[in-house]
């Protein structure tokens, strides 16, 4: 069913497949569900947004005899026909779906025989505070101690028991996850860290002063344990982050030229720390911008399903350029994407798709928009 709506989206639909989408939607009011949210999002592309929202959804809407529920996000309703909806998003270019929901039972589509590029997994390299490595993916049985704090785990994720510590000075341990992979580290007052791809993050082993300072370079997500009396600090670059407890995101790769701090419960302060030396309060659903640049620094009101969903292994794409969605496959796939024109790369496209599924799957569904084409090389990847 996943293909009768892309090609309902595009206005390509048969009479007798339009038959059978209109069979599917009034047969179970889950699969109803499924294209409100998919329509909604075609309706968020770039073209849609420019122009008048409201008069053009009112026009649909008294053309088809729909209606619109508040005050969530506008659900068309199904009520007969709705071939126009599609004629009026047809105009609309950029704009993908991919693996929005699970389609027939999880079957996924057929796709052309290419080299396995497969996706990213749990692995990382631990150094500890005396510069011995440790290859987290081969050592499926960690169990050390140091200074009174054990640390166990194995291919998945590690966990720091502070038992009874006995350090007299602070010790660092630094986790690392190379492009392709991923890890979850809990530390040792409990905070909860999911360390994407080609990341970093440096830790003390217990936390022996009066705030919890880790560094991080890259992207992880934090459940942090509230503790008033010891302020929990995440340093990335040129900000800081102070929280007593809460849920936030935080993506400030090298290579980016913002470092962007979604929040998802609770509060924090973001500040910088050069220019302006701006401090801004974030509340749930909102997200800080800090320009490397200039130092300037500034808060937006977001989704965070969007900036999180790789935590949940989901990639959430809404309205970005094809250049920033394959920045973040490059990292998971580990491989390496270039493009003929700049045309093609800032093309803005919307979609969401299970981030384990091997990259083939995730070209064959870019490619079916019929908006860009990919030449496949090993590793390397030329769009046109």
């Amino acid at each position: 069913m996943e293909k009768f709506i892309h090609k309902y989206l595009n206005n390509k639909l048969t009479e007798a497949e339009h038959k059978e989408l209109q069979t599917w939607l009034e047969k179970d009011k889950e699969n109803l569900k499924v294209f409100e949210n998919i329509v909604g999002e075609w309706n968020l592309s770039k073209k849609f947004i420019d122009q008048s929202k409201g008069r053009i959804l009112s026009q649909i809407l008294n053309q088809n005899k729909l209606s619109v529920e508040e005050p969530d996000f506008k659900r068309v309703l199904w009520s007969g026909t709705v071939k126009k909806i599609a004629i009026a998003a047809a105009a609309v270019v950029s704009l993908f779906i991919l693996n929005l929901y699970d389609f027939d039972n999880n079957k996924s589509p057929v796709v052309e025989s290419f080299d396995t590029i497969k996706s990213g997994k749990s692995k990382a390299i631990l150094t500890l505070d005396s510069g011995k490595n440790i290859d987290l993916l081969e050592d499926q049985n960690l169990n050390l101690e140091s200074d009174g704090t054990k640390i166990v785990g194995g291919r998945n994720s590690i966990t720091y028991l502070q038992t009874n510590s006995k350090q007299t000075e602070k010790k660092y341990n630094t986790l690392k996850t190379p492009r392709g992979g991923e890890f979850f580290l809990i530390l040792s007052d409990s905070t909860k860290v999911w360390l994407n791809a080609e990341s970093q993050l440096k830790y003390p082993v217990v936390f022996s002063s009066d705030k919890r300072t880790v560094e991080l370079t890259g992207e992880a997500f934090f459940e942090v344990m509230p503790n008033p009396d010891k302020p929990f600090q995440v340093i990335s670059g040129d900000q800081t982050i102070e929280v007593l407890g809460t849920s936030f995101n935080v993506s400030s790769y090298e290579d980016d030229e913002e470092i962007v701090t979604t929040l998802v419960e609770g509060k924090v302060n973001v500040n910088s720390r050069f220019g302006d030396r701006k401090n801004i309060l974030l509340l749930p659903n909102e997200q800080s911008k800090l320009n490397k640049e200039t130092g300037e620094i500034k808060n937006v009101e977001v989704d965070p399903n969007q900036f999180v969903a790789w935590k949940s292994g989901k990639f959430y794409f809404r309205q970005q350029k094809l250049k920033d969605i394959t920045k973040v496959l490059s990292r998971w796939y580990d491989i390496e994407i270039f493009f003929l024109n700049s045309k093609t790369e800032n093309k803005r496209f919307t979609g969401r798709f299970k981030r384990y599924e091997n990259f083939d799957h995730i070209r064959s569904i870019i490619e079916s928009t019929e908006e860009v084409s990919f030449t496949i090389k090993g590793k390397t990847i030329i769009i046109e």
